[in-house]
C-alpha cells in the first residue's frame, strides 16, 4: 500500500493520501482504528472506578490506598501526553500506536492476575503508559488523512466515540464484577487490545521517515512529566491530605518552579516538546484555554451525580449508572452532527453555542431537589452532554486545523492533557464545596449533623445544588476564550477527490 504527503495550501486534500482498503477509503479505516484505542483508552477509568471499592475489600487496603489504582493511571498517562504527542510526530504516529496497543493489552493480562495491590498498581502504571501512546495521537491521525473539508466529521466521530466509552464504563463494569469478578474487566479488554494491535499493523499507515522532524528535547520531556503529574497529584489528593499540608504545598512548589524551568528549557531548546509559539495562534490558545474551563465545568456533574443519585435518592449503583448514562449517549448522538457542522459553521459561533447550552445545563441540574422525577434528572444530563458535543467537535477541529504538520501529535496531545487538567481541578473544588456545604447546612439543621439521615441527605443536595452553580460560571468562562479565538470563514465543501472529481469549492 503506497502513502504520499501532499501540500495542503491550496486544495482540500488530506496530509497524508492512500489508496482505499478492501474498496473503503483510507481515512475511514484509519478513522476506525484510531475509534478503537479511543474507545479503550476511556473506557479505563470509567471501568475501573466502579471496581475500587471491590478491590478495596479483595486486597484488604483502605479507600486512600485503593485509590492510586484509578490515580496512578491518571498521573502517568497526563504526565506523558504531550511528549507521546512529539514523539508521534518525530517517530512516526503509527509505531507509538503499535506499542500503546501492545503495552495496554499485556498490561490488562497483568493486572487481572495481580496477587497484590503494588502488583496491580504496577499493572496500571504500563497501561498509562500504552494508553497515553494511543490516546494522544488519535486526533492527529484523524487530521492529516481526512481532507480539510471533512475534518470536522472525522473528529466529531472521534469524540462520540470518547462518550461510548464513558458510557460503556460504569454498566459493563457493574455488570462484570457483579456477575464475574473484579478479574473480569481486564480480561474483556484484552481481545480488543489484539485485534487493535493487528488492525494498526496492517493498516494503518505513517508519514515517510524523511518528512518527519528531528531531536527530542529530553530534559523538556522530564520536566514536563514531572510538573504535569506532581500538579495533577496535588489537586486531586488535596481534600484528602490538606490543602495546607506540606505534602500538597510541596508539591504545588514543585510544579510552579517545573513550570519555569519548563518554559527556559524550550525556548532554548532546537526541537521542542511543546512548541510555545503555537500559544500565539488564537485559534489554538483560544480552543485550549475554553475547554479546560468547559471539562471543569463539567466534571462537577461527573463527580457529584453519583453521590446524589445513589446518598441522596437511594438509587442502586447500576440504577445510577444506567441514569448517569444519558450524559455521554448525548455525546455519542450529537458529536457526529456537530462534526459535520463544524465543517460548514466558523468555530467560535458553534463552540460558543456549545459552551451556553453547557452553562445552561448546568444551571438547570443545580436546581435538582430530594423529588425531581427521573426524567428531569435524566433530561438535565442530556442538555449538558449535548451542549459539551456542540462545543468539542468544532473545537477539536480548529486546534487541529492552527498547528502545522509537524506540530499535530502536540496539538493533539494538548487536547487530552487540556481535559486531564480540567476533570482534575473541576473534581477538586465540586468536591471541597460539597463537603464544605453538607458540613454548615447539617450544623444548622439538626442537632445530630450529618448522623441524622434526612438532614444529610438535604445537605448533599444542597452542596451539589451549590457545586454545580459554581460550575455553570467557570464554564461561562470559557466563552470569551471561544469567542475571541478568531472569527475565520466556514471551510467550503470539496468533492471527494478519490471519486475521480477535481476539488471545487461551492
Amino acid at each position: 500500500m503506497g502513502v504520499s504527503l501532499v501540500d495542503t495550501g491550496s486544495a482540500d486534500q488530506p496530509q497524508l493520501i492512500a489508496p482505499p482498503v478492501a474498496g473503503i477509503p483510507y481515512r475511514f479505516v484509519a478513522l476506525a482504528i484510531v475509534c478503537l484505542g479511543i474507545f479503550l483508552g476511556t473506557l479505563d477509568t470509567s471501568i475501573i472506578n466502579i471496581a475500587l471499592p471491590t478491590l478495596a475489600a479483595e486486597f484488604d487496603v483502605s479507600s486512600g490506598d485503593v485509590i492510586w489504582v484509578s490515580l496512578i493511571f491518571i498521573l502517568v498517562s497526563t504526565g506523558l501526553g504531550l511528549v507521546m504527542g512529539r514523539l508521534g510526530d518525530l517517530y512516526g504516529r503509527k509505531q507509538l500506536y503499535i506499542v500503546g496497543f501492545a503495552l495496554f493489552t499485556a498490561a490488562a493480562g497483568f493486572a487481572a492476575i495481580a496477587g497484590s495491590l503494588p502488583e496491580l498498581l504496577a499493572a496500571r502504571v504500563i497501561q498509562a503508559i500504552g494508553a497515553s501512546m494511543v490516546l494522544a495521537n488519535g486526533a492527529a491521525i484523524i487530521t492529516a488523512t481526512f481532507p480539510a473539508s471533512q475534518r470536522g466529521m472525522g473528529l466529531g466521530i472521534m469524540v462520540a466515540t470518547v462518550g461510548a466509552g464513558v458510557a460503556t464504563g460504569p454498566v459493563l463494569g457493574g455488570v462484570l464484577v457483579d456477575v464475574l469478578d473484579w478479574r473480569a474487566i481486564f480480561w474483556v479488554r484484552i481481545p480488543f487490545g489484539v485485534v487493535g494491535s493487528i488492525l494498526v499493523a496492517r493498516f494503518l499507515l505513517d508519514t515517510p521517515p524523511d518528512q518527519r522532524p528531528r531531536g527530542l528535547d529530553l530534559p523538556g520531556s522530564l520536566a514536563l512529566f514531572l510538573m504535569l503529574s506532581g500538579a495533577v497529584l496535588a489537586v486531586n489528593r488535596g481534600d484528602a491530605w490538606g490543602w495546607d499540608s506540606a505534602r500538597v504545598v510541596g508539591l504545588f512548589a514543585t510544579a510552579v518552579v517545573l513550570a519555569v524551568v519548563f518554559v527556559w528549557i524550550e525556548r532554548r531548546s532546537a526541537g521542542p516538546v511543546v512548541d510555545l509559539g503555537l500559544f500565539r495562534k488564537r485559534a489554538f490558545s483560544g480552543g485550549i484555554v475554553s475547554a479546560i474551563f468547559q471539562f471543569f465545568g463539567l466534571s462537577a456533574v461527573i463527580i457529584l451525580m453519583p453521590f446524589y443519585l445513589v446518598e441522596a435518592r437511594g438509587f442502586s449503583t447500576l440504577e445510577a449508572g444506567g441514569i448517569m448514562a444519558a450524559f455521554p449517549i448525548a455525546m455519542l448522538v450529537v458529536s457526529p452532527i456537530s462534526g459535520l457542522l463544524a465543517d460548514r459553521v466558523s468555530a467560535p459561533i458553534l463552540t460558543t453555542v456549545g459552551l451556553l447550552v453547557v452553562t445552561g445545563g448546568l444551571i438547570f441540574s443545580s436546581t435538582l431537589t430530594v423529588e425531581t422525577s427521573i426524567v428531569g434528572i435524566v433530561v438535565r444530563l442530556f442538555i449538558v452532554g449535548t451542549g459539551a458535543a456542540i462545543f468539542s467537535s468544532p473545537n477539536t477541529s480548529a486546534i487541529m486545523s492552527a498547528v502545522p504538520a509537524d506540530r499535530l501529535g502536540t496539538a493533539s496531545a494538548s487536547q487530552t492533557t487540556a481535559r486531564t487538567i480540567g476533570n482534575a481541578i473541576g473534581i477538586a473544588v465540586a468536591g471541597a464545596i460539597l463537603t464544605s456545604e453538607m458540613a454548615a447546612v447539617t450544623s444548622r439543621g439538626s442537632p445530630l449533623g450529618l448522623d441524622d439521615p434526612e438532614a444529610a441527605a438535604k445537605a448533599l443536595v444542597s452542596g451539589v445544588r451549590l457545586a454545580l452553580v459554581v460550575a455553570a460560571a467557570i464554564a461561562a468562562l470559557a466563552i470569551p476564550p471561544a469567542l475571541l479565538r478568531g472569527t475565520s470563514p466556514a471551510i467550503p465543501v470539496y468533492l471527494d477527490p478519490e471519486m475521480g472529481e477535481s476539488p471545487t469549492a461551492d
